[in-house]
């Protein structure tokens, strides 16, 4: 690990100051996510219909509304989480409400310049079991687990909101800027059910202009359902000491500064019925890693060390979740999609030092990875099976064979994301590929390339209600099962069993917990249709 100049570490002085909020034992190390009632996850392969179930115990469903107080405005004195439950999360069904994929404003609102040529609505394959099925002019292979599951479970067509007491940082790009948001929103409005909602609690701290439009740097919010924060810091490169006080923000130096952090930490919140108060610390950061910023040269494995090590050591958080590395227009040939793997594999073996060495040293400190890639790269597949050809009956890819999820490195076979609009090369900026965006293609076209002195073929399409353009995601449609994963990933670390095991056996549990949370949410395994029900929470 990089050894961090305590010297010059913002927390350190904080530290000195109020040293008893920093203070970690081992005895807090005993969080688990509760084992009662078990729930059944259907495993379904969205692509054979094959379907098997597993239990698990890391999941509980509460159906006692009221208990919970979900309703409640955000407040400190009205916390809708019980003793021992830092994080919670309720799934809902999005067609019981305003909610919709049309409503996401990123992706159809007054910037999108291609507003009125991108599908108002999911891919059938990218709904439900039932409507795929249906897509497919087929049945379910199995109508007991098809009755079990009511619908068959849902893949993208839910939301989900969020409640927690835990201080939550998006570390990142454009892209942490837009989880950050979204993640915000989950845990403090019905924005996601209303596109006209915002957060009531978000203070912009720092913002920049581009392209006309401001847009946030640093921002915070607090008090979250139940009592936590949310906030985002964008560095658009690996977090480094040797990048403090370079440009910030959108510049590309990837600088920041201790003002910033402080900005966060120490602004004052005033909530309603209760006394003012600050963040001070963070719980968490959620690392997104800036490819595009970056070259793949520069992202190494000490460059990440250094980024995880400052997470913990200068921002504080107590757990680095860290996104895996997953396919956008700046993954540029299949040789860069084959090192974004082999870096997914190192951060996987990253987080298993950082924890075997927290342990070794009695820390909490731990590292969490999120499965993204894997998510995303199914997310991209079956959106490519429903691509429309320019004659609108047949399909672009209409002999696109299941992947083999199961098989290690089995996205490497995935070589049609690398069909593009127009050819890639520098002066094209960064060509869509198509079965990240497209729902429906068009004719292919002969564009006079002047600034290259040459011909080219290229195409156009109709955009799809999935990503917005390469690179950026409408938060409508991948967003719920992002803030699941997420809140499932943190309870692993955070919420309480009430029992007490053995420090290797409660370690052991949090990494069985961690890998069923990838398994669930960070894939296209089908959401129960139960869990939807009463909206029940869930942690």
């Amino acid at each position: 690990m990089v050894a961090t100049d305590r010297k010059t570490s913002y927390l350190s002085r904080r530290r000195l100051r109020a040293s008893a909020a920093c203070v970690v034992t081992v005895a807090a190390l005993r969080h688990l996510l509760v084992h009662s009632a078990e729930l059944v996850i259907g495993y379904r392969d969205p692509f054979s219909g094959v379907v098997t179930t597993s239990t698990s115990r890391y999941l509980r469903r509460d159906d006692k509304v009221a208990a919970w107080d979900w309703g409640a405005p955000p407040s400190l004195s009205r916390r809708p989480l019980k003793e021992g439950i830092r994080i919670a999360f309720r799934l809902r069904d999005y067609t019981k409400s305003e909610y919709r994929a049309q409503a996401e404003k990123e992706c159809h609102g007054d910037r999108d310049k291609e507003r009125d040529n991108r599908a108002r609505d999911l891919p059938p394959t990218l709904v439900d079991v039932r409507s795929e099925y249906e897509w497919a002019g087929s049945v379910a292979p199995d109508p007991v687990n098809r009755d079990k599951f009511g619908r068959g479970g849902r893949y993208l067509d839910f939301s989900t909101s969020v409640s927690t007491d835990l201080k939550v940082l998006f570390l990142g790009d454009s892209v942490a800027e837009q989880f950050g948001n979204a993640f915000d929103d989950a845990a403090t409005t019905e924005a996601h059910l209303n596109p006209n909602a915002t957060s009531s609690t978000r203070i912009v701290l720092n913002s920049f202009r581009v392209g006309g439009q401001m847009r946030n740097c640093v921002f915070a919010s607090a008090p979250v359902r139940g009592g936590g924060a949310v906030a985002l810091w964008r560095v658009v490169k690996l977090f480094s000491m040797r990048r403090k006080g370079g440009g910030t923000c959108n510049n590309n130096a990837g600088g920041w500064n201790d003002h910033q952090l402080s900005s966060m930490l120490e602004q004052e919140f005033q909530p309603a019925n209760a006394n003012s108060f600050t963040i001070g610390q963070f719980d968490a950061v959620v690392l997104r890693i800036q490819l595009g910023w970056m070259p793949p040269r520069a992202i190494t494995k000490d460059a990440l060390n250094e980024t995880i090590s400052l997470c913990r050591d200068h921002i504080g958080a107590r757990t680095v979740v860290v996104m895996t590395i997953n396919f956008t227009n700046d993954v540029h040939n299949p040789a860069e999609w084959a090192w974004a793997a082999s870096m997914n594999e190192l951060l996987r073996e990253m987080a298993r030092t950082f924890n075997k060495n927290a342990t070794e040293h009695q820390s909490e400190f731990r590292v969490q990875i999120m499965e993204f890639a894997n998510f995303t790269t199914q997310v991209h597949w079956a959106n490519a099976r429903t691509i429309r050809a320019p004659d609108g009956d047949s399909f672009e890819y209409p002999n696109l064979m299941p992947p083999k999820a199961s098989e290690h490195n089995w996205d490497q076979n995935a070589t049609f994301l690398f069909d593009r609009f127009k050819p890639w090369h520098r002066m094209n900026h960064h060509p869509h590929s198509i079965p990240t965006v497209c729902s429906k293609m068009g004719e292919e076209f002969i564009y006079d390339n002047h600034q290259l002195k040459r011909v080219e073929l290229r195409r156009q399409c109709r955009y799809n209600s999935v990503m917005l353009d390469g690179l950026h995601w409408c938060m409508s449609s991948v967003g719920p099962r992002y803030h699941a994963g997420l809140s499932c990933l943190l309870g692993c670390a955070y919420n309480r069993s009430g029992k007490k095991s053995s420090r290797k056996e409660e370690l052991r549990q949090i990494e069985e917990c961690e890998r069923l949370c990838n398994d669930q949410f960070m894939s296209l395994v089908p959401i129960n249709e139960s869990w939807l029900e009463e909206e029940a929470t869930l942690y």
